[in-house]
């Protein structure tokens, strides 16, 4: 599988980590947690820990923009974790779009990423 789901439900955090090419079953099985974690919560916060990445089904792409416009308001935080060279530039561009803080790390980082997350809410973390 080239993705896993991870939920930390004391953080209201989600972690998916991604390995390869992501298919349409992995989006299917991702988005559904993902919306019970949401109704569970309300708004969350995001890791995405991009080990390689090659690539999604492009069936997939009518409904991760459905789920992205219906979904965008529910995420205050993205932590986005990856040596890949344009992953992080990507995400900085896109950041500039979006209503959530999000930050990049490289994968030496990811302690500190999901550290950053879990004290978001709390300052003195």
């Amino acid at each position: 599988m080239a993705t896993e789901y991870v939920e930390y439900p004391e953080q209201k955090t989600v972690e998916i980590r991604v390995e390869g090419r992501v298919s349409a079953e992995d989006f299917e099985q991702i988005a559904a947690h993902m919306e019970a974690f949401i109704q569970q919560h309300g708004k969350v916060k995001l890791i995405e820990v991009v080990r390689d990445f090659d690539g999604f089904d492009l069936s997939i792409l009518k409904d991760a923009i459905r789920f992205d416009r219906k979904h965008l308001k529910d995420f205050t935080h993205c932590a986005v974790v990856s040596d890949s060279g344009w992953i992080g530039p990507f995400a900085r561009f896109m950041s500039r779009f979006l209503d959530m803080e999000l930050r990049v790390f490289r994968m030496d980082e990811v302690e500190e990423a999901r550290k950053w997350l879990a004290g978001a809410d709390n300052p003195s973390v």
